[in-house]
């Protein structure tokens, strides 16, 4: 018999997937979301699923009375569809909690941490599906090699393990619902200050997954960092490390390469090394194939064939994605918003362009994250040329009072340093055409990415070099 799921905050990546795999299995999907925009709500269309831009109790009828709802951790705890559900009884469940049951019966791999988990995660579904395992997924972003932010498969499981809230009723982290055979913590920073109020407290369930890992399971930890590599002390499995540390089990060295791979030695204790080649520069992504690898044949697949994958690894969209060149201008889009991912960006790029000058352009996200962090961002644009500042993105803390401004970000930033801020995306295009020269390297590093920058830069930069 046919199911009706009806999913509250639908045009979300991980919604939209949750959506798209209902249709999979055979359930009929409808929905409903506040201020969605394309992509998402684009696909969410052409998959055939009938949606309205606004919550409404009445969306319950309207398509006939839902078997499951299925609500996604931005619906507002007074949102009134979602208290309409609780009011008429309906069953309802969380986003994540909906993956896991389609995942009950199969092996089940997570990605965590503060750092790298979309890279990763895309990076292990693209080596499971090199092997034939047919993975299912749940990744934050499209997989520009598979296709889609989620699918449903036969095969292992991978979730993209993310540490903020369930859903509006459960505070906990998604990925503890996830309970994995194996799983990687990539990273472990303070972040998500809305939601964590210390370090102490953001450590805390990533000590509570080390040491719920059933017994003939693996827990893969990046041993460069201290916070990270700790976590093996909690581990209820076997840990193995790994990263640039000389204590690390598989010890990342040799790290260099061209303009479209770099290329690294992994040692591993009592195996033979293994010569990667990655279409992704940067150290922090040697690290994030190393976690993938050790995922990956945990899960059954051949090592060459793990190792292939690398080299022809497109990633996930808005991760270091060459959008294309224009009058000898690279862009590139990110989807760094942390400090710390900003500074990794940027190092990157500058491995892979290193004579070339780099236009860094940031917006970023959320009031709390940038207060909290500010300091941080002395670092973050340390190997930049020029910055552009864009205004925060406010997100899930639309409507708030201001605490930090981009101002206060650029003070940060210089005064070494050509340090721009601008207030829309529109004054954005306006400065970077103005800034262009041939060779430069025009990196976006944004959540949200700022009113699709990225690609409406590339086509006014077209546009001013065919006009020259």
């Amino acid at each position: 018999m046919t199911r009706h799921v009806h999913v509250l905050g639908i045009c979300g990546y991980a919604t939209s997937g949750a959506a798209m795999l209902a249709l999979q299995q055979g359930d009929r999907v409808t929905g409903s979301d506040d201020f969605a925009y394309p992509p998402v709500s684009d696909a969410v269309s052409s998959a055939g699923i009938e949606w309205e831009n606004r919550s409404d109790p009445a969306n319950l009828d309207r398509w006939g009375v839902p078997d499951l709802v299925v609500v996604g951790n931005q619906t507002r705890p007074n949102n009134p569809e979602l208290l309409a559900v609780l009011d008429r009884g309906l069953p309802y469940t969380s986003e994540i909690e909906f993956y896991v049951a389609l995942a009950t019966e199969r092996m089940r791999l997570a990605v965590c941490g503060t750092h790298g988990k979309t890279t990763t995660s895309a990076l292990l579904v693209h080596m499971l599906d090199r092997a034939g395992l047919d993975p299912g997924f749940r990744l934050g972003s499209t997989s520009l090699d598979v296709g889609g932010s989620a699918r449903l498969g036969t095969g292992p499981f991978v979730f993209e393990g993310d540490e903020y809230t369930t859903a509006p009723w459960d505070r906990r982290p998604k990925f503890v619902h996830t309970r994995p055979q194996a799983a990687c913590v990539t990273r472990l920073e303070w972040d998500h200050p809305d939601v964590y109020p210390s370090l102490d407290a953001y450590r805390e369930p990533f000590v509570e997954l080390a040491g719920s890992m059933p017994a003939d399971g693996l827990l893969a930890l990046c041993a460069d960092d201290p916070e990270c590599a700790a976590l093996r002390e909690h581990a209820s499995c076997r840990p193995v490390t790994y990263g640039i540390a000389p204590s690390s089990d598989w010890r990342i060295h040799s790290i260099g390469g061209g303009d479209r791979l770099q290329r690294f030695r992994v040692e591993r204790t009592d195996a033979p090394p293994l010569d990667v080649a990655l279409t992704f520069p940067g150290e922090h992504n040697a690290s994030n194939a190393c976690a993938a690898l050790i995922l990956a044949t945990f899960a059954g697949v051949p090592l060459p064939t793990a190792v292939a994958a690398c080299a022809d690894f497109r990633g996930p969209a808005r991760r270091f994605e060459i959008l294309g060149d224009a009058g000898a201008v690279t862009v590139v889009d990110d989807y760094a918003h942390h400090p710390t991912e900003v500074l990794a960006a940027i190092d990157a790029a500058r491995q892979r362009y290193a004579e070339r000058r780099l236009i860094a352009i940031h917006t970023p996200h959320t009031y709390s994250r940038t207060h909290t962090m500010l300091e941080d961002y002395r670092r973050s644009f340390r190997r930049a040329d020029v910055v552009v500042l864009g205004p925060i993105e406010e997100a899930r803390e639309r409507g708030q009072q201001p605490t930090v401004s981009s101002d206060d970000v650029a003070k940060r930033a210089g005064p070494t340093r050509d340090v721009h801020v601008v207030r829309s995306s529109d004054e954005a295009i306006e400065l970077l055409c103005r800034l262009a020269r041939p060779g430069d390297v025009m990196l976006v590093l944004s959540l949200g990415g700022f009113d699709r920058l990225a690609p409406r830069l590339l086509h006014a930069l077209e546009g001013a070099h065919a006009g020259a």
